[in-house]
């Protein structure tokens, strides 16, 4: 039977009953949900309780490479005073309890001192790790044993000792101590139920939370053994546990010790999985029952309210209703409503077909005004509902995403983001939901253009007024800039800082040697003007990185002027050609070139790093030539040398920021790869270009070109 043919009685009941079936699905849907974010919770849990034992782990073994250096700088190993050595290691084993022995051996394993006293000899010609350690020159790692000198479980790490030809005379071993990751699981509040073990390369278990005597020693399960042996570096699963077998939820981790292929150690951490499941269960089933219940009896009375007191008047009201929705404004419902309610309810009807057409005015005008501000604000505008579906967008999102209107309102947030953890579908709606109900959220989130590249946003979800509708207001700002900024600055202050080592270790050695010992005056003047040297290489990386900073942050204030070309060069050459200079410096630039307009300070400063560097990588007595000439309405200016030359494969990445040419020449001379990169970004704000031209073993040219002064005596601004 058609459903036209049906009464109004039996249509409510068929529509009450259509709506009940997406109520079911919405129980069952949020009990789904529930569970996915129970397990999500374990997830983010084990993989914390994993990167706490890695970081931990990684510390001891940092701390150890630390203990081998300072103990391979002493005296008394590399000359075997065995009493000595001993004493030595006795008193590290009283203040670390993280290690059950330390010792070290001659280059055939046998031990010559022992901080746990010796019952006998001992060699450790068979160990992994002294094998290793011998074989590689590097910190070697070994597997699970029962030490022969402390008779105690342990993982041994072995450091070789070379003497200045580079031969190793012997290997200092420490033996990490099983018992001291006890504190870890002390100090670490592990969720009920939950666990983790160590396991050395061969999958024999080191130790664990729960019973580790019971387990020590004892390998785990093969299968997953070589699963994690097979596995990418880490991994977050649902399977069975490695020792006991129950089902959990897990994360393991690998760990390596630099120039070792093989992980020497893995982490594993797992919570049960009825553990986790166990509370959303039950309430999953309370809810069902409660909700169904609830659905039953409000099922019930709207069918009876809306037959007895609704639809009966409706009906009456249908008709003249229907022309008003229809947008007949001179229709008239009252006389038809009768009295009561649904009287009221006509002349309701009534007046709002009078107010009807200056309000629809007036919206149109809103709308109008809201557009013209929805279009010029410069952040990317979203409308989206609770489901992440795209109802809206303005034109700086078609310019930011790459798409066009037509082509959002089919589209959810779905399709703007990786897809990859954390930025999924389920954050994107935690995210809108936790705004409808908490108000404005803002954060970082990374976002997908239609052409695939990804770029970082800032993000403002806000609720609309429209409470009703569920509906969200995104604003979104592109903050890719800012984040390149902020890696840029990571970069250099990582690269700086471990280029500032090798100057400052060489002034305070020869500083030490200094106090400690008695120099004639002539030794002295030698190391003064050694410390000098390293205190200017330690003073140009400074100065490079913090005009690297300001000039990439914008925080350089310019000072632009009319500036002679010849001057220029001849005031650069001046600081470099003293008496004493090892190369003949030669300015052949004609004095009738025409200025150009630029910051003297930042310009001597470019010309001085490309005129260091020349003196720096060509051969005492060459010659050094700055030149220029005038190319239509540019300035070109170059330093020519006859140094060691670039390689064709490094011209391109030479002015990248740290970046150096590997060969010899590097090894001989020092830098670190911020002059080049200083002279591009200098050459920049002068609107200018730079490169180089070079032949390997014959030398290199440098060229910046610059616009000469407009005829008006203009300049151009930064």
């Amino acid at each position: 039977m058609p459903l036209s043919r049906l009464s109004i009685k039996h249509q409510l009941f068929l529509i009450v009953a259509i709506i009940a079936l997406p109520a079911i699905g919405i129980i069952v849907n949020s009990g789904i949900q529930q569970r996915r974010a129970v397990i999500h919770d374990a997830e983010l849990e084990t993989q914390k309780l994993a990167e706490t034992i890695v970081n931990e782990q990684k510390n001891l073994v940092a701390s150890t490479r630390q203990l081998f250096i300072a103990l391979a700088q002493l005296p008394e190993i590399s000359t075997k005073k065995q009493p000595e050595v001993q004493a030595i290691f006795t008193e590290i084993l009283r203040l670390s309890p993280q290690y059950s022995n330390i010792f070290v051996t001659d280059a055939d394993g046998i031990v010559w001192a022992s901080g746990v006293p010796l019952r006998g000899p001992v060699s450790v010609a068979d160990r992994r790790y002294f094998r290793n350690a011998l074989a590689s020159g590097r910190m070697a790692s070994g597997e699970y044993h029962v030490a022969r000198t402390s008779n105690k479980p342990t993982i041994d790490l072995g450091y070789p000792l070379q003497d200045k030809s580079g031969r190793v005379i012997a290997v200092i071993c420490a033996g990490l101590s099983l018992d001291y990751y006890r504190h870890i699981f002390e100090a670490y509040q592990l969720p009920k139920g939950a666990s983790f073990a160590l396991l050395d390369h061969q999958g024999i278990i080191l130790t664990r939370a729960i019973d580790p005597e019971k387990y020590r020693g004892k390998p785990a399960s093969p299968e997953i053994f070589k699963y994690m042996l097979e596995g990418p570096e880490e991994e977050t699963s649902m399977g069975a546990s490695s020792v006991v077998g129950d089902h959990r939820i897990q994360t393991y981790r690998k760990l390596r010790l630099e120039g070792e292929s093989i992980p020497y150690m893995y982490v594993r951490a797992g919570i049960p999985t009825d553990v986790v499941m166990s509370e959303t269960n039950a309430a999953l089933v309370r809810n069902l029952g409660f909700y169904s219940l609830s659905l039953a009896l409000a099922f019930f009375l709207s069918w009876f309210i809306g037959k007895k007191f609704i639809i009966d008047r409706i009906l009456l009201l249908q008709r003249s209703s229907q022309r008003l929705a229809d947008g007949d404004l001179v229709t008239r419902v009252a006389h038809e409503a009768g009295g009561g309610e649904i009287g009221e309810l006509g002349r309701s009807f009534d007046d709002m077909a009078q107010n009807l057409a200056s309000r629809e005015e007036a919206l149109r005008d809103s709308e109008n005004n809201y557009r013209d501000i929805f279009n010029t604000t410069h952040d990317a505008l979203f409308v989206n509902d609770a489901s992440g579906k795209i109802l809206e967008a303005n034109r700086s999102a078609e310019i930011m995403f790459g798409y066009t209107h037509a082509e959002f309102l089919q589209m959810s947030v779905e399709d703007l983001i990786p897809g990859a953890p954390p930025y999924t579908l389920t954050e994107a709606l935690q995210r809108i939901d936790k705004a409808l109900q908490e108000g404005t959220q803002e954060f970082e989130w990374l976002c997908r253009r239609e052409d695939g590249a990804l770029f970082w946003t800032e993000i403002a979800v806000s609720p609309t007024r429209d409470v009703e509708q569920r509906k969200v207001l995104a604003v979104i700002r592109d903050i890719t800039e800012r984040k390149g900024m902020e890696q840029m600055k990571e970069l250099m202050l990582s690269s700086i800082s471990h280029e500032m080592r090798t100057p400052l270790t060489a002034m305070l050695g020869f500083l030490e040697f200094v106090i400690d010992n008695e120099v004639d005056a002539a030794q002295l003047k030698d190391y003064h003007a050694i410390m000098y040297k390293e205190g200017e290489r330690l003073n140009e990386m400074i100065t490079n990185y913090l005009d690297m900073q300001r000039l990439k942050a914008n925080m350089h204030e310019y000072h632009f002027k009319s500036l002679a070309i010849r001057p220029l060069l001849e005031d650069v050459v001046s600081i470099y050609a003293s008496p004493s200079a090892k190369h003949a410096i030669t300015v052949k630039a004609p004095a009738g070139l025409p200025p150009i307009s630029g910051d003297d300070e930042l310009l001597h400063q470019a010309l001085s790093n490309l005129l260091s560097n020349a003196i720096k990588y060509s051969p005492a007595g060459s010659e050094i030539v700055l030149d220029a000439r005038l190319e239509d309405d540019r300035v070109t200016l170059w330093v020519q040398d006859a140094g060691v030359g670039i390689p064709p494969e490094a011209r391109e990445r030479i002015f990248d920021l740290f970046y150096r040419v590997e060969g010899v020449a590097k090894r001989q001379v020092t830098g670190t790869g911020l002059g080049l990169a200083l002279v591009r970004e200098i050459v920049a704000v002068h609107y200018g270009q730079v490169w180089v031209e070079s032949t390997p073993g014959q030398g290199s040219t440098f060229f910046v070109s610059f616009p000469v002064v407009r005829p008006d005596g203009g300049k151009h601004p930064v």
